[in-house]
């Protein structure tokens, strides 16, 4: 379907609303710039930009005042007077409003951003809005209509998700049972939104939006300060991560391949297992990238410049989150450069819904930019210290192996392809599988082969842009290498829609196909996705879960038995820990995170040590049998033991 522009009417409603927003403008511009300004001595009789205010009010009034005569009829049919030019001139006027504001909170330090975000958000909804024409009604019977003709189709959407939503809830306050060092980080960073310079919504910390950040906050106001509360967002993003492989892999390759893609990635026993944690913010772009990517390329093949309005608007907001939107950002550009050189008829009819994209872009973006311009180290602080090229990693590692850099980075590209498949996850994991299984893989190798020989199609080429480009990416400009198996999780969506491809084209080459045999193939279908239901479920939670894999480094564990000892002591005297180099209050963030109670680090022999009655005495592992003999002269206290599977990890005793 081709988009038709309305045709100006000549109606002075159009110049009234015109006029209307001017004035909502200069009384919203009005009160931002009252709030950016400390407050004025009561001795001030009116504040700052007050007559601006009062201008904004004069103009609403008057903007109703405007006859309906032959003058402003014709003055009406003015292009700048159309739906869209009006509503995109009212995104653009809102996106400044929200960056002046944005400036103005940061240098006066306000912390209540809540009005700043709903005039960022309306932005980019007036934005999309411009290109929903008038003559698009809301038609509640055409919306039943597609209701019963989709109605299956949707509930078997429904089951997927609910499939992904039991392995992603199930225990999840208690699988993984510890906290790892990045996620008790996370939670305390989190905690600090509300106020210091967190509470800024498109500030950074270790490239984590600070919106990202607030929304794990608000989850823990609502579901307590507890894994469970700090878990949760993520948990969503993993479930949000089925809807949008779907659409995207159904404009890709149809309902089966569809279907297959959510079962798979609701079934990933890595992807479970990322959603399950906080400290990896790469689970967020499984959904964030397929949407962006979805509504590029449908809103580029059906020529409707609303898709690609939304997909720039939702990549802008992408940049809250995390800084893989960086990715994308370049991935997109070098896509629409790559479909102007090769795919340059095409491409030419479409010139308008890219324009779009961009222009969705710009309108929200600017916030994030205002921010990383005047706070640049924090823009680029993870490449600073994980760059291949900013860390120094590249001219040591060829000093130390005699290798070129060309050489080098091939290498590492290499790394990445091979963390999906062959190395086991490690990091922010522990299991000894890769990412994905070992049929996933066959059937990833097959559909990646179609994908690649169908490339002459813009969504095959975008679908191999999305694997391809992150993986260059990641082995280009991060490191360390063990690092890659988590990173590559921005990448699942396009391997399992390409391991979905591979294996409809499977069944259908071997004589098997839906068009030939329904059954055959819905009998193979259900065989091998539930083979594969069953291997991950098993991976997650019988390989992995209960085994004290997650944070392997014992005294990283300890930090959360200990955070959650605290929490257990019922009252207020003092608590020493029997501390060494290794087991120290302050060493792990997740100690902090379960309990900012206050404890003291006792190194020396506990003899030595001069309690009360009440106080309570922690020992870590390796002062346990230390802590047992003091007990043993000191009986009547209350002993409490913490195992960490077949370890004694912790040891309390409140003295009598």
């Amino acid at each position: 379907m081709v988009e038709q522009q309305p045709k100006a009417k000549g109606d002075v409603k159009n110049i009234r609303r015109f006029v209307a927003f001017a004035g909502v403008f200069l009384l919203l511009l009005s009160q931002f710039l009252v709030f950016s300004k400390e407050v004025l001595p009561e001795s001030v009789l009116l504040p700052h930009y007050f007559l601006l205010a009062i201008l904004g009010a004069v103009v609403l009034i008057a903007s109703q005042l405007i006859p309906s005569n032959a003058f402003w009829k014709r003055l009406s049919k003015h292009v700048i007077f159309s739906d869209v030019s009006f509503w995109v001139l009212v995104a653009i006027l809102l996106s400044i409003v929200t960056t002046s504001a944005t400036v103005a909170f940061m240098t006066y330090r306000r912390i209540n951003y809540i009005p700043v975000v709903t005039i960022w958000l309306l932005s980019g909804v007036c934005y999309v809005y411009a290109f929903v024409y008038s003559n698009k009604k809301f038609d509640s019977v055409k919306i039943i209509d597609w209701l019963k003709i989709y109605r299956n189709e949707i509930l078997s959407l429904i089951v997927v998700m609910a499939i992904a939503a039991i392995a992603r809830f199930y225990q999840l306050g208690e699988i993984p049972r510890v906290l790892d060092g990045d996620e008790g980080n996370v939670g305390n960073f989190a905690r600090s939104t509300f106020d210091g310079y967190l509470a800024n919504p498109f500030a950074l910390w270790e490239n984590f939006g600070a919106l990202y950040l607030q929304l794990i906050n608000l989850a823990m106001k609502f579901f307590g300060y507890n894994p469970f509360g700090l878990r949760l967002i993520p948990a969503l993003g993993g479930i949000l991560a089925v809807p949008a492989i779907y659409l995207f892999a159904r404009w890709i390759g149809g309902q089966k391949i569809a279907l297959f893609s959510a079962l798979l990635i609701a079934a990933s026993h890595s992807h479970v297992h990322f959603s399950r944690i906080v400290s990896v913010a790469y689970i967020q772009d499984t959904w964030l990238i397929p949407f962006e990517l979805y509504f590029l390329i449908s809103g580029l093949q059906k020529r409707e410049s609303w898709r690609t309005a939304l997909s720039g608007v939702i990549l802008a907001i992408h940049y809250c989150f995390y800084l893989t939107s960086q990715i994308i950002t370049a991935l997109v550009l070098i896509y629409m450069l790559i479909l102007f050189v090769f795919y340059r008829n095409w491409f030419k009819q479409r010139i308008a819904q890219a324009l779009a994209f961009w222009g969705g872009f710009l309108i929200v973006i600017p916030p994030s930019v205002a921010y990383a311009l005047k706070n640049p180290n924090e823009f680029v602080g993870r490449l600073s210290s994980d760059g291949v090229f900013q860390s120094g990693w590249l001219e040591v590692t060829m000093e130390a192996t005699g290798q070129s850099a060309a050489q080098l980075l091939f290498g590492r590209v290499v790394h990445v392809f091979l963390s999906l498949f062959y190395y086991p996850a490690i990091d922010f994991y522990g299991t000894p599988s890769p990412m994905i299984s070992m049929i996933s893989t066959v059937l990833f190798f097959a559909g990646m082969g179609i994908v690649l020989w169908k490339i002459n199609k813009p969504e095959h080429l975008l679908l191999l842009g999305y694997f391809w480009g992150t993986t260059v990416c990641i082995g280009v400009f991060s490191i360390p290498p063990s690092a890659d198996s988590y990173r590559i999780l921005m990448a699942l969506p396009a391997v399992l829609i390409m391991a979905a491809i591979g294996f409809d084209q499977i069944l259908e080459m071997i004589g098997i196909g839906w068009e030939k045999s329904h059954s055959a193939y819905i009998l193979t279908a259900s065989t091998i996705l539930t083979s594969l239901l069953a291997f991950n479920l098993w991976t997650y939670y019988t390989e992995f879960a209960g085994q004290c894999r997650f944070a392997l480094n014992l005294p990283g564990r300890f930090g959360t038995y200990l955070g959650v000892e605290l929490q257990r002591i019922p009252n207020e005297n003092r608590v020493y820990l029997l501390s060494n180099s290794i087991y120290f209050y302050g060493s792990h963030p997740a100690t902090t995170f379960f309990s900012l109670r206050p404890v003291i680090n006792y190194p020396e022999p506990i003899d030595a040590l001069d309690v009360v009655s009440g106080e309570t005495i922690i020992a870590p592992p390796d002062r346990i049998e230390e802590l047992e003999n003091w007990a043993r002269a000191h009986p009547g206290g209350q002993l409490h033991y913490e195992y960490d599977c077949k370890t004694t990890i912790l040891l309390s005793y409140q003295v009598p």
